[in-house]
């Protein structure tokens, strides 16, 4: 038996972080078990031609509703001879799990990427009634997984934690770090703090910036980067001349650089209201950045509080200043976190989210249709 088709859903490929794990994942499923392909349920998106370039056939099946009946059944007819379809948030996973009942296709996944995704009441009713006709939802992390739980009413058997992974490649790559340094504007005096993100409110860098404002006067000195973009950068940047930070913060804009970024600092703050699993976490970890996170979504599942970065609580700004200030003022506890976090990232690589991955394909496979055990 040749290896077995996989598609997976998607609405679209922007530049997005769903996104770029899917192009990196997808090419590195073994060829010999797996023939992936992606369908995208709107348009082709800014990443699809990279996926291509790896092998990986893009298609659309366009829906101007979610819930068309002609394209969900465009939909089946695309999706036969498939035996996994895995679909991605829920405007794919719904129409995905209908399209892919009507195919016959016999493994059938959705997967939810971070807590409370679901909109309306409408959405979690409509979730929760294909969720039973899934064999599986898959989650990025437990916070994930308890809320999918209890929102689609779902056993944890039905709910696998699939957690992401990225490809520390890039942090292992030479670097002249003190040139990027100075290319930054950053003195050797100087603590880096980045903090790479959308630039959108649930990230809550309002709160970075009530922190910032916070830090005694005594420390060492340093500076802010920020790296993103997005819909608040124009009320940010106004309210970081407001708290008088202009001259320590940073916006960088959208940055295609982050590996050589966090390389160039030395701590990294993410200060979320909400997360599924933070890639800008697992980055952090790779880079050897000590981390400060809210403990939201799977941060403590890839944070160690104490050891490879501090916790703090949702929208705790005291308790956020305290933690920046405690990693600017000691340089040797930034080490050892450093050290921890660099031992840390390997669990969270890209080789062992693609491992788990076809793992889990397999077993499903196998639980689905017996007679496809040898086939594993």
């Amino acid at each position: 038996m040749g290896p077995f088709p996989v598609t997976r859903l998607i609405t679209w490929l922007p530049v997005g972080g769903i996104e770029r794990r899917l192009v990196a994942v997808l090419p590195q499923l073994d060829r010999t078990l797996f023939a992936p392909r992606l369908i995208c349920l709107r348009e082709r998106g800014p990443l699809a031609d990279e996926l291509e370039a790896s092998g990986v056939p893009v298609s659309v099946v366009p829906f101007r509703s979610r819930l068309s009946p002609a394209a969900i059944w465009r939909l089946a007819r695309a999706l036969r001879g498939s035996v996994i379809v895995h679909a991605h948030m829920y405007r794919a996973n719904v129409p995905g799990t209908i399209a892919a009942r009507l195919a016959g296709v016999p493994v059938i996944l959705g997967q939810v990427h971070n807590v409370d995704t679901w909109q309306t009441g409408r959405q979690r009713l409509m979730d929760r009634l294909t969720a039973r006709r899934r064999t599986a939802t898959i989650a990025v992390s437990r916070r994930v997984q308890e809320d999918v739980c209890r929102t689609l009413r779902l056993p944890p058997e039905r709910v696998p934690v699939l957690h992401n992974g990225i490809d520390l490649a890039p942090f292992r790559a030479p670097l002249d770090r003190e040139a990027l340094r100075a290319e930054l504007g950053l003195r050797s005096d100087q603590v880096a703090v980045l903090c790479a993100a959308r630039l959108h409110p649930q990230k809550n860098h309002r709160g970075l910036l009530q922190a910032l404002v916070r830090l005694p006067s005594a420390l060492p000195p340093w500076r802010c980067l920020v790296a993103g973009d997005g819909p608040e950068r124009a009320n940010l940047e106004q309210l970081a001349v407001a708290h008088g930070l202009q001259h320590r913060v940073v916006f960088l804009g959208q940055r295609h650089d982050v590996p050589r970024l966090m390389r160039a600092c030395d701590l990294s703050v993410l200060p979320s209201d909400k997360e599924g699993f933070s890639n800008t976490v697992l980055e952090s970890l790779a880079a050897g950045l000590p981390v400060v996170a809210t403990d939201v979504g799977g941060n403590a599942e890839a944070i160690e509080h104490g050891v490879s970065g501090f916790l703090t609580g949702r929208a705790d700004v005291e308790d956020l200043a305290e933690r920046l200030a405690q990693l600017i003022a000691d340089a040797g506890l930034r080490r050892r976190m450093a050290a921890a976090a660099l031992a840390a990232a390997p669990r969270f690589s890209l080789e062992s989210m693609v491992s788990e991955t076809q793992k889990l394909y397999l077993r499903l496979l196998r639980e689905a249709r017996p007679r496809w055990s040898s086939a594993s």
